[in-house]
């Protein structure tokens, strides 16, 4: 019986529209998608937070014979991704636009799952909030609703 192999890790940067660059890392087939699945890291993390998570579900998804596509970018001002300089830049309005021109360029414009994480979970709030078509499916992980 041969041993399942651990998808490999992607890494590419993603140019989006309006001239920030996010260093992505993903995992899965980008042209058959079965599920879509977006990652937002959390402060001081970054997008390698998610490896073992989006490895995990596309080897579980090779086994069940259905394909997933499982992506998480390093936010504005992490790894490799844009850095403008000064802080104004970096207010969650912004890192918004860039999560929903990903999510554009990427699937299409929306995903099934998106799953985020601290600082990543007050941008997926927002977006839930101000654009609920760009996901099927919210997971917040360590970061309160904004009404509370």
């Amino acid at each position: 019986m041969k041993a399942a192999s651990t998808p490999l890790i992607e890494t590419f940067d993603a140019d989006l529209p309006h001239g920030i660059t996010l260093s992505c890392r993903a995992v899965g087939m980008a042209d058959k998608v079965g599920s879509s699945i977006l990652f937002l890291h959390g402060f001081p993390e970054s997008a390698f937070a998610w490896d073992g998570v989006m490895q995990g579900l596309a080897e579980h998804g090779q086994g069940a014979g259905g394909a997933v596509r499982a992506l998480a970018p390093n936010l504005r001002g992490f790894e490799r991704s844009s850095a403008p300089q000064g802080v104004q830049h970096y207010r969650a309005k912004h890192v918004m636009a860039d999560v929903e021109a990903l999510i554009a360029q990427r699937f299409d414009g929306s995903v099934d799952l998106l799953v985020a994480h601290d600082w990543g979970g007050a941008v997926a709030w927002g977006l839930a909030a101000s654009k609920p078509h760009l996901m099927k499916h919210l997971l917040i992980i360590n970061a309160p609703h904004p009404a509370t």
